[in-house]
């Protein structure tokens, strides 16, 4: 056979050179140069490509803070960079004006009853303090009578009374004594009678008096001193009981304007909160730009659910985001990654980003983050689609971005150094066997391979090939194949064996028979009806065996060995 160099094909930075065999024997078959492939020791990247559009990192929405439906009056153009303070929308505040005048009419109003209600609550208390202070002295005045009464007319009542009976006794038994005398001198012719018969009045009227003063003792015992006392305990008891009611009443009077001043004060405070709302709504129809930024209405990035055109005299209601400032000095990319690769992307990976807008330009970039929950947007096209979104930080070099601008981005999900490797189309899957086809005779045939880490454009071999052997980089035709058995020696060097079937089967750590993790017989992937395909594309959950060469642009598949979710994967 006669090797012809014929090309060299630079993808993703890495040279491939491809051959040409033609066959020496009469009848046997052409090879041509683009079939052909040599396995070589390469360095190459794990990437994966992803689409969406550009955001800035930062940015600040503006929405309206009314509470009732507006219309705009002012309106920055779309698209003009605006400074910290700029006026960027005003809406119109007519009606708010009108109620701010009629609600401080209110609020004056209002002021002016708290103040006649605070000064009836001082006059009640300064009322109160005076009505307390009179009652409390009638019941010091009604104290100081009983005290006096008993203390002082009580003891000089009782001693009149004791001396005045004293002195009755004392005359009457003088006078008994004068008169007895007397009778004796009448009889000798001393004394006349004229003289006895007063002698005898005199001491009728001292039985008299002294019979009235035991009856004044008996009286003012009996019934004057009950008496006085009852009523001076009485007056007393009655300026006590006067001291409870005015009490109670000056505590009526009291919270009665009390609560008229807390009514008062109430009322204001409410129709000062909504004099100040409606300030702050006023203010709130100028908006402002509170940083640097560029104009983005809402509609045009999506916000609003209403076509309406955005401009001066449209409607706008309560909290509608009107417009959105992007920070244009530092922009990121925003893409969806499928679920069977978010896995493999962290922050801080290497990322390109290629904007068409800016003539596919192509600007370097870190993964910034990954999304902690799986969006399904798309699921009325695919309803077990499942995505991730990434975001790529681009720095403060992306001159000339602007939201929304749609992007490529390709993520470097791992490095692999110095490995043997083949293109990604020349690896074919069947039996649950990954192979490829290598020139024999004129005709091509299967080799089992062992592929390690994947990109999309090269696969590792890790048992099967040695650098320098030839393979094929498209399907054969019937007529190409070698027909022949599968070769037990070679499939044991990539972790198979023969069933009693014949058919290859995976060698178990245990020494069983069996098919790889995730397959069934006859190479079909679990989940997926068709041989060799399981990847996200086809419906399933992880990257399935490599496509055949008419597909170049099918998803690198993982080897059967590999873990789910290993970073050799792509």
């Amino acid at each position: 056979m006669v090797k012809t160099a014929i090309a060299v094909a630079a993808v993703a930075g890495v040279a491939v050179t491809l051959y040409a065999v033609v066959p020496s024997g009469a009848g046997a078959g052409a090879v041509r140069s683009s079939d052909l492939a040599k396995a070589e020791v390469l360095t190459f990247d794990i990437n994966t490509t992803a689409t969406g559009d550009i955001q800035a990192k930062n940015q600040i929405e503006i929405r309206s803070e009314l509470d009732v439906d507006s219309a705009i009056t002012e309106l920055a153009p779309e698209g003009t960079f605006v400074k910290a303070g700029d006026l960027v929308v005003k809406l119109n505040d007519q009606q708010i004006t009108t109620e701010i005048n009629d609600v401080t009419l209110t609020v004056e109003s209002s002021r002016a009853d708290l103040v006649g209600a605070e000064n009836a609550y001082k006059i009640q208390q300064s009322e109160n303090d005076s009505k307390l202070r009179q009652a409390k002295l009638k019941v010091e005045l009604a104290t100081l009578a009983l005290d006096q009464w008993r203390k002082g007319e009580v003891v000089q009542k009782v001693q009149d009374i004791k001396l005045a009976l004293e002195n009755s006794e004392k005359e009457l038994d003088r006078l008994s004594r004068k008169y007895a005398q007397s009778i004796e001198l009448n009889a000798q012719g001393f004394l006349s009678k004229n003289e006895l018969d007063l002698d005898e009045i005199a001491l009728r009227k001292a039985k008299a008096d002294l019979a009235k003063a035991k009856l004044d003792e008996t009286t003012y015992h009996e019934y004057q001193y009950p008496k006085d006392e009852k009523s001076k305990v009485s007056d007393v008891e009655e300026a006590e009981a006067e001291l409870v009611r005015v009490t109670a009443q000056n505590e009526i009077e009291l919270t009665s304007k009390g609560a008229d001043k807390l009514n008062k004060q109430r009322q204001l405070s409410t129709r000062e909160e909504r004099l100040r709302k409606l300030q702050a709504q006023l203010a709130a129809c100028t908006m402002r730009a509170p940083s640097d930024g560029l104009v983005v209405y809402a509609s045009s990035a999506g916000r609003n659910w209403d076509d309406t055109p955005f401009q001066v005299g449209r409607q706008v209601r309560p909290r509608e985001t009107l417009v959105v400032l992007p920070d244009t000095s530092e922009m990121v990319a925003v893409v969806k990654v499928h679920e069977s690769l978010a896995g493999r992307i962290r922050p801080g990976q290497r990322a390109s980003v290629k904007v068409d807008m800016l003539g596919g330009q192509v600007f370097p970039g870190t993964v910034d983050s990954v999304g902690l929950m799986a969006e399904t947007n798309d699921r009325w096209r695919d309803p077990n689609r499942r995505e991730y979104t990434v975001r790529i930080s681009l720095g403060k070099n992306a001159t000339g971005m602007r939201p929304s601008m749609r992007c490529d981005a390709t993520i470097t999900m791992a490095h692999v150094e110095e490995a043997l490797t083949v293109p990604l189309q020349a690896v074919f899957a069947a039996d649950q066997v990954r192979f490829v086809y290598v020139p024999k005779d004129g005709k091509y045939r299967r080799v089992p391979v062992k592929v390690g880490q994947r990109s999309d454009t090269y696969a590792q071999i890790t048992a099967g090939l040695e650098a320098g052997d030839r393979v094929l980089l498209r399907e054969p035709g019937a007529g190409e194949i070698l027909s022949e058995p599968w070769d037990a020696a070679a499939l044991k060097l990539v972790g198979f064996e023969l069933s009693d079937e014949g058919r290859p089967v995976a060698i178990q750590s245990g020494g069983g028979k069996g098919g790889p993790a995730g397959f069934t017989a006859g190479g079909r992937r679990a989940g997926s009806g068709q041989p060799g395909k399981g990847g996200p594309e086809h419906g399933g959950d992880r990257p399935g065996p490599v496509e055949s060469a008419q597909k170049p642009e099918a998803q690198p598949a993982e080897t059967p060995a590999a873990a789910p979710g290993a970073a050799t994967e792509k």
